[in-house]
């Protein structure tokens, strides 16, 4: 399931453009925002797969922070004031465009951030990722798991942050126990 964040400040655009994305079935949830303020708080926090922003709400520092805020796997999709050149990216939408325009190449995105989707549901921890998950299940830090396992503690975090979008599990007590049902460690183990 794909969540939608739509960055608009036309509440008629908006609306329209939430009215057609909720015709795909793919859709889990869409929200609105309309400034560059409630845009990083709402990727951040709604961890949007699809972010449509128009461009005229971003300045390019404001971009800048969405995309360093976003997840990595996350598209973006930029709605222009104006009409667009002929073979302008697919990530690029005119509020001028029809109705069958729009709903192509939102059907390819959403097509593709379900196929994505799939894919990193069904991965497997690594070894290595495992090894880490022990010694968070454990109660180490970030530090002290790099000093252990003789990495630095970019590394660590890297692998927590894979962990948690693999497992979708974002806190240490509930990695504990998903260590302690999977028999990476034992009960015992936890102090």
């Amino acid at each position: 399931m794909v969540r939608v964040l739509i960055v608009e400040q036309s509440h008629i655009i908006a609306l329209g453009l939430m009215t057609l994305i909720r015709t795909f079935h793919d859709i889990e949830d869409v929200r609105l925002v309309n400034n560059e303020k409630d845009c990083c708080h709402a990727t951040k926090d709604f961890e949007p797969d699809l972010i449509v922003v128009n461009t005229s709400v971003l300045d390019h520092e404001g971009m800048a922070k969405v995309m360093d805020t976003k997840k990595p796997e996350a598209m973006v999709m930029h709605v222009f004031n104006s009409s667009l050149p002929m073979g302008s990216p697919a990530n690029h939408l005119s509020i001028i465009d029809s109705k069958e325009v729009l709903s192509d190449k939102f059907e390819k995105i959403i097509e593709k951030l379900s196929q994505n989707r799939k894919e990193i549901e069904t991965e497997e921890l690594s070894p290595r990722e495992k090894d880490i998950l022990k010694e968070v299940a454990l109660g180490l830090t970030n530090k002290e798991i790099a000093e252990k396992m003789y990495i630095s503690s970019h590394t660590v975090i890297s692998h927590r942050k894979n962990i948690t979008r693999k497992l979708g599990i974002k806190t240490v007590s509930g990695l504990t126990v998903y260590a302690i049902l999977n028999n990476i460690i034992q009960m015992n183990d936890v102090s």
